[in-house]
């Protein structure tokens, strides 16, 4: 079933109640379903189903309405990340055979020369705002100047006459979005409209909610992500939910609004919630307003959940934040600790109807309960593959006891009680004189040192031998006393060689610690 299709037919709400917030701006339902079909009137005089179109944009209400348009006519919708570099787009445009380019005007500066190849849609970024902050708006950020040769405004598409919505067969194709893939290589991922629908199925169950309707959803991971597109916003809206669409996550308003009782369910990466905790504001009576938030797509070191719920249970109040496991293979989450079940350093367990099992690394033998191995999923979740990467897709997909498994690159076990655990990526599993050293521990073992607020422990080649680079961040740290307490934490083996306090530690376009990138900073160092 289209993710349009399935958005109508199991809205039940008012359609004068609020869908999305944007920049203090409420629009409704009823706004939300004519603007998606004004959308695809305006898309079809060039897009057809099957034709993929790439939107490269910041969570916007366009953004919403052209994913749910494009969809609605049984075109691909393209996802990348809105700061993606010139070549890197139109490298993944080559990829995915893309047909045209929707971003915003903002954009054109970066993006205009794409225009030689394929049609470019340029929206404004303040377009569903008052004329007044479009006018201030204008006057921060000056319009493209350039040359606007196969690039049309949204405004100025004329509306073809909409076409019946067409059907996809069971497991086609409706979504492309990017990820480094279980073996670690950059890939575009397929998910069917069917997978999307299935996980979205159970967002009420991962949020632990009888009914969505009166919840605000923090929007603030963008639809580029997996977690993103299918909790902040499709699940979200599936169940009569509204949306707090932000282009970039604003801690200040962000509190602001949970002030005023509009902010209840969070889903972030860590710094966002990190970046939460540091507000002086988010403290007392107004955190009596927040239901339950969400950590993913990253590891959640244990400290940041504590300081979370330890500053809920100060305030009294009900809310928690809970850690989740998943990956774009299988539409992001597909575990979750919530209110039903918990465990104190797991991930979980498995949401309804929804399998893992944990295999030897090295063929598809399933291990015993509390063996450590990969980690594999299997369920309605699962994506269609890598596209046109029939290697891999044969490599990541194992067929055990007649179910159809995704391995999921990363090293863990089950307990008795069906808790899930996630020690380490495989592809970051470092060998030192034959010894697994786990960096993940590394990690752990140094975010427990007062004043360090972030860590990431990354392999690096020195001289042909194997070596740990450590990178901190908050207060500068004695490398000498950080090596002495990992050794005595977990073992010499672990011991990095290099113990740097930096900035910020990077990430990738979907948030991620960006290991190639401290390990190419580790690689100069030691030279």
């Amino acid at each position: 079933m289209l993710l349009y299709k399935s958005l109508k037919d199991h809205y039940k709400k008012d359609l004068k109640s609020p869908a999305l917030l944007y920049m203090g701006k409420s629009v409704s339902y009823g706004t939300l379903f004519d603007s998606i079909d004004d959308a695809a009137a305006r898309l079809s005089s060039f897009v057809s189903a099957g034709d993929v179109v790439t939107i490269c944009m910041p969570n916007t209400p366009e953004c919403v309405y052209c994913f749910y348009a494009l969809n609605r006519l049984g075109a691909i919708a393209h996802m990348v990340h809105p700061l993606a570099p010139f070549n890197q787009l139109k490298k993944f445009m080559a990829a995915a055979k893309s047909k045209a380019l929707i971003t915003l005007s903002i954009n054109l500066e970066k993006y205009a020369s794409l225009a030689a190849d394929y049609p470019i849609i340029s929206i404004h970024p303040a377009r569903s705002l008052n004329g007044l902050l479009r006018f201030a708006f204008n006057l921060k950020v000056k319009p493209y100047k350039g040359d606007m040769t196969n690039i049309t405004d949204y405004n100025a598409l004329k509306r073809g006459e909409l076409p019946s919505e067409p059907t996809r067969d069971s497991g086609t194709t409706g979504v492309y979005l990017h990820s480094g893939g279980t073996g670690g290589e950059p890939k575009i991922i397929e998910l069917s409209d069917d997978s999307i629908n299935a996980l979205a199925n159970r967002g009420l169950e991962a949020l632990c909610l009888k009914d969505g309707r009166g919840m605000y959803m923090l929007g603030a991971l963008p639809m580029f992500h997996g977690f993103g597109l299918a909790m902040c916003i499709h699940a979200t809206l599936t169940y009569g939910a509204v949306s707090v669409l932000m282009p970039k996550f604003d801690p200040q308003k962000t509190v602001k609004l949970i002030k005023k009782n509009k902010m209840h369910l969070m889903i972030g990466v860590p710094n966002l919630f990190r970046a939460l905790l540091k507000q002086k504001d988010f403290n007392g009576d107004m955190l009596k307003n927040i239901y339950v938030g969400f950590v993913g797509g990253d590891c959640a070191p244990q400290d940041l959940l504590d300081e979370f719920n330890g500053r809920m249970e100060s305030a009294g109040a009900h809310g928690r934040l809970f850690e989740g496991y998943g990956l774009t293979e299988t539409v992001t989450v597909c575990a979750v600790n919530n209110y039903d079940y918990n465990r104190r350093g797991s991930m979980g367990h498995m949401l309804s109807d929804l399998d893992a099992l944990i295999l030897d690394p090295d063929s598809d033998t399933p291990l015993e309960v509390g063996e450590k191995g990969e980690i594999a999923i299997a369920g309605d979740t699962l994506m269609v593959g890598y596209l046109d990467n029939q290697e891999e897709n044969e490599r990541v997909f194992a067929n055990v006891n007649g179910k159809r498994y995704v391995r999921s690159g990363d090293f863990g076990y089950l307990d008795a009680d069906g808790f899930l655990y996630f020690i380490q990526r495989l592809k970051r599993i470092i060998k030192i004189s034959g010894i697994s050293v786990y960096p993940k521990e590394i990690e752990s073992a140094a975010l427990e040192i007062p004043g360090v607020t972030g860590a990431c422990a990354v392999e690096y080649k020195d001289g042909g031998k194997t070596r740990i680079a450590l990178y901190l961040t908050g207060a500068p740290q004695d490398a000498e006393s950080v090596k002495r307490k990992i050794e005595n934490d977990l073992s010499r083996y672990a011991v990095p060689t290099i113990v740097e306090t930096i900035d910020a530690i990077p990430v990738t376009p979907v948030m991620k610690a960006d290991t190639i990138a401290l390990t190419a900073r580790a690689e100069g160092r030691s030279k």
